[in-house]
């Protein structure tokens, strides 16, 4: 099922503002909590089915998720940090913002929004800069599909949903799927030619520039493995291909590069600098 956050966002409101009574609303609302939750299963799809209309069984082995167990990552301190941002919104402004917005505060996007209500001051200002906007939206789409988030009202604002503190408290181990990243073909690859080809974030990087990023991203690879996280929430390629193109020397170098905050920075500067050392 291809869906995104829009799509979940735009259902519910559809639901909200339809001319029904109440009681029909809130059954519309548990047949699309409960279509979203299929979706975004990772476990059999058979047992989910049959769960919701009371039966027990057990797993299918069949289903595309048996078959091919979807790529998860553990995405609790993710879930965590947005889950805090929707909370600090009530908590300081008074009222919800949409998850747009919502994004904007966690990856430290400055915007005339930001700056008009003060949220660069939040403690959740920037804290998810190592996420991409696509990958948040992931995480909120699955945030809303579980419950955990809400949207309300004319403007879609987000509220924390049922079981949100537990999250928010480490209760709860969010395990989502792993989105995935978009694909870009190149004019030479639609024209059929075959061979590697240098991603973007690389395109512009010299001899000596493109071997510290090969060995940034070697780097990169064990850190993700020993941690069992994925590779983009050490560091994007983006990131890695700026701090090859810098060659920083010291700490005071890598202030500034974009997807370095202060907690990637301590977690991470030292060795960042002793991989780029090494590559020469």
């Amino acid at each position: 099922m291809a869906y995104g956050l829009a799509d979940v966002v735009q259902q519910r409101r559809m639901i909200d503002e339809s001319p029904s009574t109440e009681e029909f609303k809130q059954v519309q609302r548990g047949k699309l909590d409960a279509l979203l939750a299929l979706a975004e299963a990772i476990d059999c799809r058979r047992v989910r089915l049959l769960a919701y209309f009371g039966e027990t069984s057990e797993p299918c082995g069949n289903c595309d998720n048996c078959l091919n167990p979807p790529a998860t990552w553990d995405a609790t301190e993710a879930a965590r940090m947005a889950l805090s941002c929707i909370y600090r919104f009530h908590q300081v402004t008074g009222f919800g913002f949409g998850s747009g917005h919502l994004i904007d505060v966690l990856r430290g996007k400055e915007t005339d929004k930001v700056s008009q209500y003060r949220h660069q001051s939040l403690s959740t200002w920037g804290v998810g800069a190592a996420l991409s906007e696509q990958q948040w939206r992931a995480v909120i789409r699955q945030l809303i599909a579980l419950g955990y988030a809400v949207t309300e009202g004319e403007y879609n604002t987000m509220s924390l949903g049922a079981g949100a503190k537990a999250v928010l408290r480490g209760e709860v181990q969010m395990l989502l799927r792993q989105p995935a990243a978009p694909t870009k073909r190149s004019k030479s690859s639609r024209s059929g030619a075959s061979g590697s080809r240098r991603s973007e974030a690389e395109a512009d990087l010299d001899a000596a520039a493109q071997a510290r990023f090969d060995a940034l991203k070697a780097w990169r690879a064990e850190v993700a493995k020993e941690h069992n996280l994925p590779a983009y929430v050490i560091f994007h390629d983006a990131t890695l291909a700026a701090i090859a193109a810098a060659g920083p020397r010291s700490v005071d170098d890598l202030h500034g590069i974009s997807g370095i905050g202060a907690r990637k920075l301590e977690a991470y500067g030292d060795e960042v600098l002793r991989v780029v050392a090494s590559a020469g």
